[in-house]
């Protein structure tokens, strides 16, 4: 027998001074509270109370176990009651993890203002290139580019980026824009291997139902997708770049993309949290907090960069 559970409906019964206002309640019938009660008498080898048709009194034990038990069950309701406003407040840490090159992109960028905006909240950032776990590290918000698999996780994808070709102006002005996908095996390439997975992301582009694949020997691969961007930018080749890293270097000149007349396909940027019923308050702002903010982000629009 769960005793915690019985205890609760025996003090239940003390209080209300019998068993059909105990269990209105509790929600369960008056002949629940009545079992829950003799099972604890049974197994205490005490009588805890004396019933009659029209009243029900304590015995000396049942006032025993009244005083004896109705302080800690006090606590335990403050202690339930806390917990209950902890997740009403906007206070204490949240744990976000981000892989390197988005954090340095866009999120370590938008922080500050909500730190501002909820000075007794704060964030520990946690920065990784592989899908960590979640549960062990104590995850409370993340973000990943590509699908969530985790069936531990809640997602909500945020927006969608496209993988890009692009050079320095530097490159370009020294070795030419390329003029078709042919024409990219002469040029100098950077390669991105995923650090999620291991495998060098393929350059792959579509026009219409049409799909190629440039299979070409890179002369520089990377595992990181910051460093990627910064060979990229450095003029070490032409690397196909998510579409937010870029562009505030085509934005600023420094950057050309190449289209060739065709597009990668769509790449959906997601934030998860782990599986929570309700969910802290604290990680709920957070969480919307960066949905709004990168979903309106200027990074993330194609039609301004001429990409759409």
């Amino acid at each position: 027998m769960n005793q915690l559970g019985a205890i609760v409906f025996f003090l239940k019964a003390a209080q209300a001074g019998n068993f059909s206002a105990a269990a209105r309640q509790l929600r369960v019938t008056p002949q629940a509270v009545s079992s829950q009660i003799s099972h604890l008498e049974k197994e205490l080898g005490v009588r805890l109370f004396n019933r009659s048709t029209r009243r029900l009194s304590l015995t000396e034990e049942g006032v025993v176990l009244l005083e004896s038990s109705q302080a800690g069950m006090e606590s335990i309701e403050l202690a339930l009651q806390r917990v209950r406003e902890r997740l009403d407040d906007e206070s204490g840490t949240v744990r976000l993890a981000v892989p390197y090159g988005l954090s340095q992109a866009l999120v370590v960028g938008l922080l500050p203002r909500f730190l501002e905006m909820y000075p007794r909240i704060g964030i520990e950032l946690l920065v990784e290139n592989v899908m960590i776990d979640v549960i062990a590290q104590g995850v409370d918000v993340g973000i990943v580019g590509g699908p969530v698999t985790m069936n531990s996780l809640v997602a909500k994808r945020i927006t969608s980026f496209r993988l890009i070709l692009c050079a320095s102006v530097k490159y370009l002005d020294a070795y030419g824009m390329p003029e078709s996908v042919e024409d990219l095996v002469r040029h100098r390439r950077i390669d991105l291997r995923n650090p999620r997975t291991g495998k060098i992301i393929p350059w792959t582009f579509q026009r219409g139902k049409e799909t190629r694949t440039l299979t070409a020997a890179a002369n520089l691969t990377v595992n990181d997708t910051e460093t990627h961007r910064r060979a990229v930018l450095n003029g070490a080749g032409i690397g196909q770049v998510a579409s937010f890293f870029a562009a505030p270097y085509i934005r600023a000149n420094r950057l050309k993309a190449i289209s060739l007349g065709f597009t990668a396909e769509p790449i959906d940027l997601h934030l998860y949290l782990p599986h929570s019923n309700p969910i802290p308050k604290k990680n709920r702002l957070l969480a919307d907090f960066l949905v709004d903010e990168l979903r309106k982000h200027v990074d993330f629009d194609l039609k301004a960069l001429g990409l759409n």
